[in-house]
This record gives C-alpha cells, sequence and structure tokens, in this order.
C-alpha cells in the first residue's frame, strides 16, 4: 500500500514565495490609485468644461456667423464666410451676416426689444463689450529682384513687417489709422450700419482700409450665454496671401464662467483628483525618505517613477491653467472695466458726432480687448493640457498593470515592435520624404495640399489611412496615375505590411514569453483573502511568523515538511500544509529568473567536494577487491603444493 505523499518545501523556494507574496501585496495595493485617478480626472474634466453645454453655445453663434457652406445660398449680397475669396466679399459679409446677428434690435413681431435684451446672437448669446473690427495694412517697398520685369513691375508690399497691434497708449490705440485701423461696436450704439459704413468711407479716403497693402482682417467677438452660463470667444481671421488668394480661418472657444456655482460636485470631484494625486506623492515621497534614512534598500524603478512624476506633473499643469481662467473670472476686476466701458459709451453717443472721436481717445476699449485676447489662448491651453493629461494618466495605469504578464501585453508589444523598428522606420521615412518630394514637384503648384514639404509629408502619411484619395490629384498632372500607383505600391503594400509583420512577430514572442497560466483575476482574490483574514478577520499571519523562522537557515538548503513548518510555528498539521500549498500558490507568481534559482559558491563547492570523496571511495574498494583476489589466489596455490 502506498503512503500518500508528503508535502514539503525548500527553504528557497519558501522565501521566493514570501517574496513574490510582498510583490503581489504591494502590487494590488498600488494599482487602484492610478485607475480611479483616471476616472475621477475624466470625471472632473467633463464637468468643469461641458462639452455638450460648450457645443450648444458654439453652434449657436457658429450657426448665424458662420453656418455651414450648405446652409447658405450664394448670392450677390449674401456670402458664407469660409467662401471668401476677394476684397469685395468681406463687407457683404459684415453687412449681410455679422451686423444683422449680432446687433439685433427688435423681435420677430416688429417690437422694439428691452436693452438687456438687445445685442444678442441667436437670442440667448450676448455681446460682451464691443464688436472688433481691426485692419492690418503693410507698407510699399522696393522689390528684392533687379530684373527689367520687377523693375517695371512698380513698388511691392512688405509681407514680412510685423506690428504688434498692442502697442501704444489708449489715446495712439483708439484714433491711430496706420498700421492698424481698428473701429469697436458697442451695443449701445445706436446704428452700426451707419457706423460701418463711416468706417469704411474714411478709411478709403484715406487709403487705410482694404486695399493691396492689406495683409491682415480680423473680427473678434465675445459673448455670453446666460442660459449655459458659457463664456464665448469667437475670432475671425482672413490673411491675404503674398499670391494674392485669401485664407479664412475661424476659431471659437467656449468656457463656464463659473461652474462652481451649478453643482457641488465640481468641487467635490476636485476634492478626490487631490486626494489621489496626493496619495501618489505622498508614497513617491515615503519611498524617498526610506531610502534616504536606509530603512529600504536603495533601489528606483526609474520608468515608473518617471511616470508617477508626470502624471503628478500633468495634473498640477491642468489646475493652474484652470485657476489662470477662473482667475480671470473672479480676480482680475474684468466686470468692473466691463461696467466702466458701458458707461462710457453710454455717455459717448449723447455727444454730437464731431466730439464723439475726441472723446473716444480716452476709451479703456483697447485694455479690456486685450484682456478678453487672452481668454483664447487661455482655452485652447486649459483643452490641450487636458487630453495630455488623459493620455499620461492612461500610460500611468498601464504602467502600474506592468506587473502582470497578462496586463502588460500591449505595453511589452509597443516597447519590442519599437526596438526592432528603429532602423526600418529611418527606411521609411526617407520613402515617405522621396515621396512626398516627387509629390510637391507634380502637385504643388495647384494643391495646397503638397504645396510645402512639410505638407507634402502629412498627405502622403494620410493616404495611408485613406485620407486622401486619387480622385483628387488626377487632373492636375498627367503623371498622377503613376505617382499613386507608385506611392501605393511601395508605401502601402510593402512597407506598411513589413511594419504589420514585425508587429505580429513581436505580439507573438510577447505571448509567448509571457507566464500562460498565470490568471490576474485569480492572483488577486488569493491576495484579497490573504489581507482580508488578517487584518480584517485578524486571524494570525502564520507566513510571517514562518519567515522569521527561514531566516534562520542561512544555506536556504532544508527541505520543510508540513510537520515541521507546524511544529516550528506552533500550528496543527494541517495548517502548515495549507501554509506551505499557499507558499508554492505565490512562488508560482513569481517570474521564471527568479524561479530558476542557481546554485551558491558554497554548494558548489561542498557538491565538489563530495564527489572527490565518493571517487576515492571508489578507489579504495576497488583495491580491496584486487587485494582479495590476490590473497584467494596465493591461498589456493598454497594448497594446491601442499
Amino acid at each position: 500500500m502506498l503512503e500518500p505523499e508528503t508535502v514539503s518545501i525548500s527553504t528557497q523556494r519558501a522565501r521566493i514565495g514570501l517574496q513574490a507574496r510582498h510583490d503581489l501585496r504591494r502590487h494590488f495595493v498600488n494599482v487602484p490609485v492610478p485607475c480611479l485617478l483616471f476616472f475621477a480626472f475624466i470625471a472632473m474634466v467633463l464637468t468643469h468644461t461641458p462639452i455638450h453645454q460648450v457645443y450648444l453655445a458654439d453652434h449657436g453663434v457658429s450657426s448665424a456667423l458662420n453656418p455651414k457652406a450648405s446652409d447658405v445660398v450664394q448670392s450677390k449680397t449674401i456670402v458664407n464666410f469660409m467662401k471668401i475669396r476677394t476684397m469685395d466679399d468681406i463687407p457683404k459679409w459684415i453687412n449681410n451676416s455679422v451686423l444683422p446677428s449680432v446687433f439685433t434690435k427688435t423681435a420677430v413681431n416688429g417690437t422694439i426689444l428691452a436693452p438687456e435684451l438687445q445685442g444678442r446672437i441667436s437670442m440667448y448669446n450676448q455681446l460682451v463689450g464691443a464688436v472688433e473690427f481691426s485692419i492690418f495694412n503693410t507698407r510699399m517697398t522696393k522689390c528684392e529682384s533687379d530684373s527689367l520685369l520687377a523693375k517695371r513691375y512698380g513698388p511691392c508690399f512688405d509681407f514680412h513687417l510685423e506690428a504688434d497691434i498692442k502697442e501704444g497708449d489708449l489715446a495712439t490705440r483708439n484714433l491711430r489709422r496706420q498700421p492698424w485701423y481698428t473701429m469697436y461696436i458697442p451695443t449701445a450704439h445706436p446704428d452700426p450700419y451707419a457706423r460701418f459704413k463711416r468706417w469704411v468711407d474714411e478709411g478709403s479716403a484715406g487709403g487705410y482700409f482694404l486695399s493691396m497693402a492689406t495683409r491682415e482682417f480680423h473680427v473678434k467677438i465675445t459673448t455670453y450665454n446666460g442660459e449655459l452660463d458659457m463664456f464665448s470667444y469667437l475670432h475671425f481671421q482672413i490673411h491675404v496671401e503674398e499670391g494674392g488668394a485669401y485664407t479664412p480661418t475661424y476659431s471659437v472657444q467656449s468656457v463656464p464662467t463659473n461652474p462652481y456655482s451649478t453643482s457641488i460636485i465640481n468641487m467635490i470631484l476636485d476634492i478626490i483628483v487631490g486626494i489621489f494625486v496626493l496619495a501618489v506623492l505622498g508614497r513617491r515621497l515615503l519611498t524617498i525618505k526610506r531610502q534616504i534614512f536606509r530603512q529600504v534598500a536603495w533601489h528606483c524603478d526609474a520608468r515608473t517613477t518617471f511616470i508617477e512624476w508626470c502624471s503628478i506633473l500633468c495634473v498640477g499643469l491642468y489646475y493652474a491653467a484652470w485657476i489662470q481662467i477662473c482667475q480671470k473670472f473672479f480676480a482680475s476686476h474684468f466686470e468692473d472695466e466691463l461696467a466702466k466701458l458701458t458707461t462710457f459709451y453710454d455717455d459717448l453717443y449723447k455727444l454730437p458726432l464731431a466730439e464723439q472721436r475726441i472723446q473716444m481717445g480716452k476709451s479703456n476699449q483697447p485694455d479690456v480687448s486685450d484682456f478678453i485676447d487672452t481668454f483664447g489662448p487661455s482655452i485652447q491651453f486649459l483643452y490641450v493640457i487636458s487630453i495630455v493629461t488623459c493620455l499620461q494618466l492612461v500610460v500611468h495605469v498601464l504602467a502600474a498593470f506592468q506587473f502582470h504578464p497578462t496586463m502588460n501585453i500591449l505595453t511589452n508589444t509597443i516597447v519590442a515592435s519599437l526596438k526592432r523598428l528603429g532602423a526600418f522606420l529611418f527606411i521609411f521615412l526617407l520613402v515617405v520624404m522621396a515621396l512626398a518630394t516627387s509629390g510637391c514637384l507634380l502637385f504643388g503648384p495647384q494643391l495646397d495640399e503638397f504645396s510645402s514639404l512639410h505638407k507634402s509629408m502629412v498627405t502622403c502619411i494620410n493616404m495611408l489611412f485613406g485620407g486622401y484619395s486619387y480622385d483628387m490629384i488626377k487632373d492636375y498632372n498627367d503623371l498622377a496615375i503613376l505617382w499613386y500607383w507608385a506611392s501605393q505600391s511601395i508605401i502601402t503594400l510593402v512597407l506598411i505590411n513589413i511594419m504589420l509583420a514585425v508587429i505580429i512577430a513581436a505580439h507573438e514572442d510577447v505571448v509567448t514569453t509571457n507566464e500562460g497560466k498565470r490568471s490576474f483575476i485569480t492572483e488577486f482574490i488569493v491576495v484579497l483573502h490573504d489581507v482580508l483574514s488578517i487584518y480584517i478577520l485578524q486571524r494570525p499571519d502564520l507566513l510571517g511568523r514562518l519567515e522569521t523562522i527561514l531566516n534562520q537557515d542561512v544555506n536556504g538548503t532544508t527541505v520543510w515538511t508540513a510537520k515541521q513548518i507546524a511544529q516550528a510555528i506552533s500550528v496543527t498539521d494541517l495548517q502548515g500544509e495549507k501554509a506551505i500549498k499557499k507558499l508554492q500558490a505565490f512562488a508560482a507568481t513569481a517570474p521564471s529568473t527568479e524561479r530558476t534559482v542557481l546554485p551558491s559558491k558554497a554548494t558548489l563547492e561542498a557538491a565538489t567536494l563530495l564527489a572527490q570523496v565518493a571517487s576515492m571511495d571508489a578507489k579504495v574498494q576497488d583495491v580491496d577487491a584486487k587485494l582479495a583476489f590476490i590473497v584467494e589466489l596465493l591461498r589456493q596455490q598454497q594448497q594446491t603444493a601442499l
């Protein structure tokens, strides 16, 4: 009858299990904080800048001032902003789109609106301050070329001239004509159309309205939506290129003026995010403190440390950008300056027209406009840092899961692929640059997408993802079909497939080398049960006791049975057997490099000595056998002689 198999474990194996237990505890304790920080930050960002409300505000003003081209019927009088192609289109757009949309004086039924209801774009977006119209005119200069054609051409215009619109005192900025020609029309103006016409006539007569010298035209509008508590900054810009083409651009940025007054959840989410950031910061500082005071061994995981500090920095930058915007509303006296400006305009339009220009030199409108102009970059920076922080926190979460082979497949695949693709990417960029250069030469004179090398490279990359089709280039050059076939054959069929093959091979290697039998959920349950049993149910920490005893085994060669462990930590044999099984389970989670333990130098020397003793013993036995044979042979010969 076979005896039951005895459960045992070596000291070295037990130490591996205990170390794996400590590591798993530390990893699973660290995992929740990055995950919760990520979700808390997402919730906080979407409450600080509620995207749906931002869309409603942006869509409201855009539908009135910059509607989709398909929604506008082009005519001799109505022009869509993005369809502006000539200088004559600008006054048409202002007279038929901007002024009617901004300076609303009457209701649908023709009745005069109350003063507080006037100046609203799309009914709910009220003008803040004044609409700013600015023209930047450059100066005439001598053409750079000395050819006969250049001499007959006449004067050129300096497209390299730079002039900051903020230069000069209030009187200068309010009354100047060159190089900036500016006009402000507030809601209080009795006749915006007549004011714009007078501005056009004066500028045309003086030579500082739209002309061949014009390089830029700006319209800036700021609105407030009380229904959404949303502050919006709109900037329409037309840039005149050196070739004579007009390039219109439009941007609108919106942000809540006081999200903390609408719901307490905003403050709560700020506190939650702050707690998690402090948890990450505190753990990092505590680790440094322990290492400085030699409480733990000096060890630094550079990758994890760098990622955690980057997460702290990104969240800090986000709140710095957010506080900067909040200070513009709460700590900048913006409303006081705005009230002062409103009073100024109310008094200004009571004066005769001849005196209004003289009095306009005292207006604080440039200061208010400069302050409003800071909202655009601040809001844009807030959105950019929000995106960067979200991506960084995702990296932080992935780094927290890096300890487990089933959760780090994505990151390991990316790292392995980048290592293999390093040299290949250089070749890839060379090929793309060659194709981009040829595309620039073939289509650059006709298409903006190929008008420069960097634009051509962007277009070639977009072609890989289906963002640019053959139909867009086929009519501009007879060689278009050959260029398109060559680019698609070389990049898509060859280079991209090589990249995919490398990535797939790297993924297969990662999956093959990883511990396929490990389960994240199972290990989490084991660690959770271990922690709950000790710290919640107050059961004795048997493995902790055993760790103290195992430290006494210097060589680590002892093999412990369940009975020996039970006697060592004063428990039953069944509990000793459970302790061994738990250690074996923890040891199985250790990396392969830790499980394959190389023999120590002392062990090798002892094994060599034992082998030498065994060899000498075998030789002695061989000599004894030979001597016995000789003795027996002599005895037989002696008997024969007798």
